[in-house]
């Protein structure tokens, strides 16, 4: 009897102790389960900012030529990097790494705690975690583009026989009509293109042709013309083109979409290569009381040629947010060679900045800027001067 009585103690001392060990290591695998999904937390924080950050950096390269847009990316990544939460505390800038690459106009950001302080993972010696996350974005070539103000422009070509000066360039007491013998037009294609690219934002008219690179700030004057009567031609002549239909907010004091569609933004997916309609008439009426509408939203605005910046707006340095700033339609000027065409097809988009115009005779002035904010899938098929923020990591 007393033997059973010591055996029944023995397995009840030893279930006790595998009791208490299989708790001890339930307990472990808790602690540990804890600190697992916490650090997991903390790492989603670090990814969430790492890729805000790395897409307002690429968006730098939207509105800046590549060279000039290392600080604003750098600035911008930082901003948006900061606004973001680690562990419901703010992130330090300590915290942050911001690499720019003007080459591929890429951004990169590395968010980074070194030191997270654990729960239960000093049972196992682990005091401290570094968790990290890490995003890369670029600015890619896009096939759309939205904000399309109703204007259609020839894309610049070269006129040998014009060019009196060969300075590659229209200037005024020149006469280029496009279709002359030897007059040639390529597409730009961004950097790294042909020598021989001679549309808007190329090399074509660099220096010591002309001051400007790239055709930033470069001076454009469009005038209005009715497709459907036009002779030939020449820089300068824009065609009023039909803008799919959109809740427009400007209100320009009548003039109907087109006037609209000048003065604010038409939210419609433009696609490149896709035919749309001409509208009939130079509608100079409209086109004047549609800029005069776009000019007193920002009417401070004027362009500083010293320092290729825009001076007296509203926005203030970021001018660039101005609704003076425009995205146009280019067109392969070899798809207009005689009059009656009744659609066209875009290749491009750009920026301009709108200048004042006094009179409904006067052609309408610009200052040629560079990229456009794209909209849809980025890729192969897009505008040279289009483009759309993607993470590529």
């Amino acid at each position: 009897m007393r033997a059973s009585i010591r055996m029944v103690e023995s397995e009840t001392g030893s279930v006790i102790v595998i009791v208490a060990l299989t708790l001890l290591v339930l307990l472990g695998f808790l602690a540990l389960g804890i600190d697992l999904g916490m650090l997991y937390t903390a790492r989603t924080d670090a990814q969430r900012a790492a890729d805000a950050a790395a897409l307002a950096g690429a968006s730098a390269f939207v509105d800046n030529p590549r060279a000039a847009a290392v600080a604003p990316a750098t600035a911008r990544a930082t901003e948006y990097a900061l606004r973001n939460t680690f562990r419901n505390g703010p992130i330090d800038s300590r915290d942050v790494v911001i690499t720019v690459i003007p080459d591929s106009t890429k951004v990169g950001v590395l968010v980074h705690r070194d030191s997270v302080r654990t729960w239960f993972g000093w049972l196992f010696g682990l005091r401290t975690v570094r968790v990290s996350a890490y995003a890369a974005a670029v600015a890619m070539s896009a096939g759309a583009a939205r904000c399309l103000r109703p204007f259609a422009v020839p894309d610049a070509w070269q006129d040998p026989k014009g060019d009196a000066n060969a300075n590659h360039l229209w200037d005024p007491n020149e006469v280029w009509n496009f279709g002359d013998p030897g007059n040639f037009y390529n597409k730009y294609t961004g950097p790294g293109g042909s020598s021989n690219e001679t549309g808007y934002g190329s090399s074509w008219r660099n220096p010591p042709l002309t001051p400007l690179v790239g055709d930033y700030g470069r001076q454009i004057q469009i005038k209005v013309t009715d497709p459907n009567n036009f002779q030939q031609l020449q820089p300068g002549m824009f065609f009023p083109w039909d803008v799919p239909a959109d809740n427009n907010t400007c209100k320009s004091g009548g003039g109907g979409a087109f006037q609209n569609n000048i003065c604010s933004c038409n939210s419609s997916a433009i696609s490149l290569n896709t035919d749309y309609p001409l509208l009939p008439g130079d509608r100079k009426g409209p086109t004047f009381n549609g800029i005069k509408a776009l000019i007193n939203q920002d009417p401070g605005a004027s362009w500083d040629p010293t320092t290729n910046t825009v001076k007296g707006s509203q926005w203030g340095s970021n001018w660039m947010q101005s609704p003076r700033v425009v995205n146009i339609a280019l067109f392969d000027p070899t798809q207009l060679t005689k009059p009656g065409k009744q659609t066209i097809r875009f290749n491009n988009f750009g920026v301009m900045f709108i200048e004042a115009q006094n009179r409904n005779s006067d052609p309408v002035t610009g200052r040629f800027l560079y990229y456009v904010s794209g909209s849809g899938t980025p890729g192969t098929q897009g505008g040279s001067l289009v483009k759309g923020v993607q993470l590529v990591r």
